[in-house]
């Protein structure tokens, strides 16, 4: 925070390396929350262009989705300063920043269809059921790549507040993080959603992501609940194997668990009780 040209710098170096490049995203999703449209673009410039780079030899432009994505939802939070509206957000940044790497980088995503159906063709012959079509694949694995990039992007602008907050406001992020809830206008509607597309032949695979603000929200409350009991660091660390290691179930549970605290407003009953 120097300066535009250290955080460009810093940036553009971030996204050129292939373990670290989200921290580039980062450092964008940083300079905007902190400073603004103006910094926050010329800095998203620098760091886009190892990535344009990247996508003119390689074809791959899901680096530059992904970098635009963030800049976005911090624009998103930085206006609002609504982890909601930003989480909202982040589910249609996420599908257009798919169906965009669908287009750009056509042949990637074939290659990859091509061997996610071969694999499930194996599998499902395996176990004697049907496997999918090239094109139930494709439609698949855009819908996946939607949710992972949709977390990512999330997981960047939280790193980037925690860092707004470690410079600018030393515990301030712990506060806003274990206080982001749905509202029931927001978790109703998207519920409706969740359960059509469950139910809709072709797009169940989009579940993953319409539950992710879900998912986040009720990631905010578990750790209010934590923090509220004092737990040892071993509590946070089997919550995150549990999503990890059974996320269908544990996404279900925090569903039910933030649709409930959005009619219920769970913290300021458990505040009450504890009084």
């Amino acid at each position: 925070m120097r300066g535009r040209l250290q955080a460009s710098g810093a940036a553009a170096l971030a996204s050129a390396l292939p373990i670290v490049g989200w921290l580039g995203t980062a450092i964008v999703a940083l300079v905007v929350l902190r400073q603004g449209l103006k910094d926050g673009l010329l800095v998203l410039l620098w760091a886009a262009l190892p990535l344009v780079l990247i996508y003119q030899t390689g074809g791959d432009a899901s680096g530059l989705a992904a970098i635009s994505g963030v800049f976005l939802l911090a624009m998103v939070l930085r206006l609002t300063t609504s982890w909601e509206l930003t989480l909202l957000a982040a589910v249609g940044v996420a599908a257009a920043g798919s169906w965009a790497f669908a287009i750009l980088s056509a042949p990637i995503l074939a290659a990859f269809a091509q061997w996610y159906v071969e694999t499930l063709s194996a599998l499902a012959a395996d176990a004697g059921v049907a496997g999918v079509t090239l094109e139930e694949g494709k439609s698949q694995a855009i819908s996946y790549l939607a949710m992972g990039q949709g977390y990512l992007m999330v997981l960047a602008v939280v790193l980037a507040r925690w860092w707004q907050s470690v410079l600018f406001n030393p515990g301030g992020f712990k506060q806003e993080i274990r206080n982001v809830r749905l509202t029931p206008r927001v978790s109703g509607p998207l519920l409706i959603v969740v359960v059509l597309c469950s139910v809709t032949p072709g797009y169940e695979s989009w579940v993953g992501l319409l539950a992710m603000p879900f998912v986040v929200a009720g990631t905010g409350l578990v750790h209010w609940q934590l923090a509220q009991k004092s737990a040892q660091s071993q509590w946070y660390i089997a919550y995150y194997m549990s999503v990890l290691l059974l996320f269908q179930w544990v996404s279900m549970a925090l569903v039910a668990l933030v649709l409930a605290d959005g009619l219920l407003d769970l913290r300021q009953r458990m505040k009450s009780r504890e009084d």
